[in-house]
């Protein structure tokens, strides 16, 4: 029943908000373009080659596409189904490294935790690497528990699905895990965990298409191993995109804040993870699901790039961390910690939410900017081009807020009993249920926060007025305003949109047209025939500036549309 609650939890509502621009509508316009080119190699954008991401993500919408039209629901299906995926592939971590319960916990952690529920509901790659990379340390897991070695071709396969599915390095961070756990506890052999033919199916499965890229698009292998990935990582990249880095310590509180409130017995999740001796074959997969998310969050952490998503693929192995303190707990194990060293920290962190809610219903309070607003890329980003942007007003987020009050109101009064009494297991069956029940409340915030964000009303604006000789310019980079390209079926042209994920892309002849400067839009803004631009920039800094005449049509969400021609 508890698995089936999650289930309902990210496939309602799905459609209920529209893309939220950057990253939806671009994505979503990228699989259309595969779907209606039929060039299922090379994603597109406006016929501008984009080489950022990888296709697995575009792949399964297009289909989607095929089926059930284009529309935010089923661009949105697809990481919602692998979130639920996620959950079904956690829990059974949980049971083959223990038991039923630590498998159950477990799976409802890794779902009911707001950063896992934030990308499983935005189309992005981020949940199906996530699913990839989970059922690679699986596979792992199953052969070094005696299962065999099928569970190593899973190990490998999920891998080159991995890779295939947002970052081909990143899928080699399980490999580097895996050698460190094995050098820790001194596995000899390692040649068997290795296998010719274990190697050569990651290579089969990832290899054709970055080959097959390579050979229709020169260059895309140095971009996206070197460019995209290694100089990003020293912010030394000859092609750089305008998303704006966390520093180290933004990055651990965005981190542990998005895994909340399962991040609080992170201490004692640790502690018990290194703890030796370590008996037997599931004793010890322990330290490398220990290692896991050390390796990722540690890595990222000392990184000088780094976004808010990069921790969600340590967070499988958090729950499982952490489920497994709540399950020794509830049996009251040797070395256990006491019940109310886990309930009372989520009793005082439930508190405080019901408080703040209140007060900021009461008006004591700033409200905050929905609850995507701490996860999302694209914040800093606006508010670097465009300060004067506003979203929806406070009073927006009331009927949210007052649903958060409730239900922290509540699971405050349950741990408050739990913590009494020393009931680990009500306790933390009341923070998974107060959990489920905030989490659609939180949907509700992101809807909020899309509306205040979208571009619909400026696309709209613009479709009545568009005329079949119109042309259509877009200032800044253009994924900053995707959902505009499933809007009108026509060219839209770029200026001053280089710097962006179309920057390597930009540099192949057929991007030639697509790419303006601003002495070609003031010649076509001064030609007779209509010319809208659609801006992201503010207009005290806008090419707007230079245009006579520039007649504002709309503007919200952070973006302004203009014509040289009123109405």
């Amino acid at each position: 029943m508890a698995l089936f609650a999650v289930g309902l939890m990210y496939l309602l509502g799905l459609g209920a908000a529209p893309f939220l621009d950057p990253p939806e509508g671009f994505h979503a316009a990228i699989a259309r373009t595969m779907l209606s080119t039929g060039d299922w190699l090379t994603p597109h954008v406006e016929g501008v080659p984009y080489f950022d991401d990888p296709p697995v993500l575009y792949w399964i919408m297009a289909a989607g596409f095929a089926v059930g039209g284009v529309s935010e629901w089923t661009a949105r299906l697809w990481p919602a189904l692998t979130a639920i995926g996620l959950t079904a592939a956690t829990a059974w971590l949980g049971v083959l490294l223990a038991n039923a319960r630590v498998g159950l916990l477990a799976a409802l952690m890794v779902a009911a935790n707001l950063g896992i529920f934030v990308y499983g509901r935005l189309v992005e790659p981020d949940l199906p690497f996530i699913l990839c990379i989970t059922l690679a340390y699986a596979g792992f897991a199953v052969t070094y528990n005696g299962g065999g070695r099928r569970g190593l071709a899973l190990f490998y396969a999920a891998l080159g699905l991995a890779a295939l599915s947002k970052d081909v390095l990143g899928a080699l961070g399980p490999l580097a895990a895996v050698a460190a756990f094995l050098w820790l506890t001194r596995e000899r052999p390692l040649g068997m965990w290795a296998p010719w033919w274990g190697v050569g199916l990651l290579l089969l499965v990832a290899v054709p298409w970055y080959v097959a890229v390579e050979t229709a698009n020169p260059g895309f292998l140095w971009y996206t191993v070197v460019d995209d990935h290694l100089l990003s990582f020293t912010r030394q990249r000859v092609f750089p995109d305008e998303d704006v880095p966390l520093g180290a310590v933004q990055f651990l509180g965005v981190s542990l804040a998005a895994f909340l409130p399962w991040s609080l017995a992170l201490p004692w999740a640790a502690a018990r993870a290194l703890r030796r001796p370590w008996r037997g074959p599931r004793e010890r997969l322990w330290l490398l699901f220990a290692i896991w998310p050390l390796l990722v969050i540690g890595f990222f952490t000392l990184s000088p790039f780094k976004l808010s998503q990069h921790a969600l693929p340590a967070f499988p192995a958090l729950a499982l961390l952490v489920a497994r303190v709540w399950d020794e707990t509830i049996e009251a194990e040797p070395g256990a910690p006491a019940p109310r060293a886990l309930l009372v920290p989520l009793l005082v962190l439930f508190a405080v939410a019901a408080a703040a809610s209140g007060l900021a219903i009461a008006g004591r309070l700033p409200v905050p900017d929905g609850p995507l607003a701490s996860v999302d890329v694209a914040t800093p980003g606006l508010a670097a081009r465009a300060p004067a942007a506003a979203g929806l007003p406070p009073a927006a987020y009331v009927p949210v807020l007052v649903k958060c009050t409730v239900v922290f109101g509540l699971a405050t009064i349950g741990l408050a009993l739990a913590a009494w009494r020393r009931w680990p297991a009500a306790g933390v069956g009341v923070a998974l249920a107060a959990m489920i029940a905030f989490l659609p409340v939180a949907g509700e915030g992101m809807a909020q926060f899309a509306r205040g964000r979208s571009l619909r009303p400026l696309a709209e604006a613009l479709v009545r007025r568009l005329g079949a000789d119109d042309v259509i310019v877009h200032e800044g980079p253009l994924e900053k305003s995707g959902s505009l390209l499933l809007a009108v079926r026509r060219p839209v042209h770029v200026v001053h949109g280089v710097r962006s994920n179309l920057a390597f892309g930009a540099t192949f002849p057929e991007a030639r047209d697509v790419f303006w400067d601003a002495a070609r839009l003031q010649e076509a803004w001064t030609r007779p025939r209509r010319c809208f631009l659609l801006s992201t920039v503010d207009p005290e800094r806008s090419v707007v500036r230079t245009l006579v005449p520039a007649h504002l049509v709309a503007h919200g969400g952070g973006r302004w549309l203009y014509t040289n021609l009123a109405d």
